[in-house]
This record gives structure tokens, sequence and C-alpha cells, in this order.
């Protein structure tokens, strides 16, 4: 029996799916990939012969985006994306070919969501549409005619197209799939906690994808992803081209845009800073989560995962306490948070320091919370990185005093 194979699936439709806050580099960019990160995405929680091959190889590898592809799973219809990445050899700057802005102003897709219930998933038959998607993304329909209904017909990530019919009834009356919702839910395996995207073009035409609850992996397969992980990483070290696969749903991405980075690196992240970030809801929306940098990391380690921070909402972001400065935004609009010690630790553009340390001499030391430096203790030397022909300089002001003694 022949494997079912990935479908390539429209840019716009693939990015409602994923949410806006999932950003994917562009064709030909320049970005730089995180092997800790790409370790991470793969494994929470990745065994220590893998720790020690990371640990070993560059913190970070400056590419070229030499291809994107845009896909879904053909079992989940999950969307991921596979991007081929081509390792600039010395970390200078370079000049790649034209990025070309794929954005159709004239072409739009509005979306909507919704977790799926027990009751949704059960196969009774019928699925409650909450009233904003409804409005938003279907045809009117007639509400002071006796019996509301409507046929839709409505495109999977695959290509497929299923017939539902669209009611408003009960009591009290609410929006409703009734035909064919059992076959949707049998075919697509769906379970309460599983999210439904509905979502509209400008030509009118309906799409719905799907966004699954997470799940503990087996052993077997987690062991597998880590095993491409290492494999990329290799390649990666040797400066030949390799492929990722990253899926937006297991976590943040770990191909960043260079000039996302680079513009991050500059700002004076302190300790007992505001800051906030932005996450995809099940519905589609976005939330903005505040919190307090407690933490930063030792510059010998890795601007992957550099910030510690304390979110005011633990739980909605309990797997995100150590952040990359790209990965947050400061908060100005937060009351800022007074200090008991002076916030010494900074991460700031080094404008004529002579580079000390080759891209590839930096290396991290370890994975370990340990490695974050007390708020009230951030003596640590200067370490400067090259990022595409820039000098980003990280560590406190304190350390060239000492040097100098």
């Amino acid at each position: 029996m022949a494997l079912l194979q990935p479908s390539l699936v429209d840019p716009k439709i693939w990015q409602s799916c994923a949410g806006d806050a999932v950003k994917i580099p562009k064709l030909h960019s320049k970005v730089y990939y995180f092997p800790l990160g790409h370790l991470e995405h793969a494994n929470p929680n990745p065994n220590t012969e893998s720790l020690s091959l990371i640990n070993s190889c560059r913190p970070f590898i400056p590419c070229i985006i030499s291809s994107v592809d845009l896909l879904a799973d053909p079992q989940t219809d999950e969307v991921y994306t596979k991007l081929l990445l081509t390792p600039v050899i010395d970390g200078s700057s370079v000049e790649p070919l034209e990025v070309h802005d794929d954005d159709d102003g004239d072409d739009y897709v509005v979306s909507s969501g919704k977790t799926i219930s027990q009751s949704d998933a059960n196969n009774g038959g019928a699925f409650s549409v909450p009233s904003k998607c409804a409005k938003l993304i279907f045809p009117p329909l007639e509400l002071e005619a006796k019996l509301p209904a409507q046929e839709l017909s409505i495109t999977d990530v695959h290509g497929n197209v299923w017939e539902f019919r669209h009611v408003y009834r009960g009591n009290p009356k609410r929006h409703m799939f009734t035909h064919n919702w059992s076959q949707f839910v049998d075919k697509k395996k769906l379970v309460g906690g599983d999210s439904l995207i509905f979502m509209k073009n400008s030509t009118g035409k309906i799409y719905v994808g799907i966004r699954r609850v997470k799940k503990i992996a087996a052993a077997a397969v987690v062991q597998k992803k880590e095993l491409v992980v290492m494999e990329a990483v290799k390649l990666a070290e040797k400066n030949e081209a390799f492929e990722v696969v990253y899926h937006p749903t297991a976590g943040d991405n770990f191909v960043v845009d260079a000039k996302v980075v680079e513009d991050a690196m500059k700002i004076n992240w302190n300790c007992g800073m505001r800051v906030k970030r932005s996450l995809k809801n099940d519905d589609s929306s976005i939330s903005v989560q505040h919190g307090t940098i407690t933490n930063l990391c030792a510059p010998s380690n890795r601007p992957w995962g550099m910030l510690q921070v304390k979110w005011n909402e633990a739980k909605v972001l309990e797997n995100t306490l150590q952040v990359g400065p790209w990965q947050i935004e400061y908060s100005f609009d937060a009351p800022s948070l007074h200090l008991q010690y002076p916030p010494t630790k900074r991460v700031k553009v080094a404008e004529d320091y002579t580079l000390s340390n080759d891209i590839q001499e930096v290396r991290h030391n370890s994975f370990s919370t340990s490695k974050f430096v007390e708020a009230n203790n951030c003596n640590t030397r200067k370490v400067t990185f090259k990022l595409f022909g820039t000098i980003i300089q990280v560590g406190s002001d304190v350390d060239d005093s000492l040097a100098k003694k």
C-alpha cells in the first residue's frame, strides 16, 4: 500500500491554520538556525547523548533559505513546513538572491475557529458552530425563515470538498452542522480538544483546517525525531545544505529571520524588565501575555533561551520560561518592577569593538537552568558574536573593569 503524501497548501490558508503568531522566513532570505531550538522542538526533554552533540556545535548558524514547502500532514491535517537551509560559510555579510514578497493585497483570508467539545466529537450527528464564526465565514442565513438552512461546500487542506448542512435551530437557537458531520468526525478522527479553523478567501471559498490537541508521542517516535535533528546538525556543522521540518504546534521556530534576531540582540535587556509575548488561541485570535525578566544566561552559553522570564499567567507559558530576545517584546505599557538590585546585565551592539571570538569558536557549555546567572550576580565576561557581518556584544559593563584589573 502506497504511503500517503503530504499536500502543498496555499500560503494564506497555511498561515491561517498555523496562526498569525507563526512566522516562516521567506525564500532566499537570511536566517539563523539554532540547533538547540531544533532539538527542543523534536523533544522537550532530549537525552544526554543528543545534548552532548548539540553542546559541541555552534549555538547558531547563519544560513540562506534555499527552498520553502508549506505542507499538510496526510493523516492529521496539521500544517507544517519543510525548509532547505544553506549555511553561510564564514558568517560574513552576504547578499542573497532577491526576496520576493508573495503577499497579494487583493487576495485575503479571514478565519475563525472553535475547540471541539466532547459532545461535538461523540458522533451525535451535529456540530455547534460559534455565532461569530458563522457570521464571519458563512453566507448569511435567512434567520426569519421558518427553518433557516443552507448547504455549504467546505474544502479541507488536501483539496477534498465536504458538503455540510448549516442550520439555525434549537432552544436557544444556535448555528449547527448536521448532514455529513458524523462522516467528517470519523474520517478526520476528531476528538475533544482538537480545534477546527474555518477560513474564507476573497472569492468566498470556504476552507477548514485542524489543530490537534497535544499528545505525548511514543518513545520510538521521539527517538526517530532526535536522530533526524542530529543528522541535520552534522550537515550544518560541515557547512553543507540541510533540511529541517517545523511544526507550529510543537513550539517556537528555530529558524529565525536574521534581521529579527539582530534587532532583538541590540536591545538592552535587563533583569526586572517587563516584557510581553503574543500567543495564538484555539479560536485563531491572538492574546498577549506579560512577564518579567528574572535571569539572563551567561553569554558563553547561547542566544537561544538566554532570557528567563516569569510570566504573569504561568500555566499558559509554563514551557517557555527560557526565551530568546527575538521571541519577546519590551512592554511599554506595563508597570515597571521595583528592583532590589541594579540591572547590570545587558545585551547590546558593540560599536567600536574588535571581534574576539569568531563564530566558529562560539560554543555553549551545557543545557541547564543552572547556567542562568542570578540577577544580582551578573558578572560575566563580554562575548561578541558575528551576525551576518554585524558584531553583537553580550555581557555586562562590569566585566571590562574586572578584566582590566
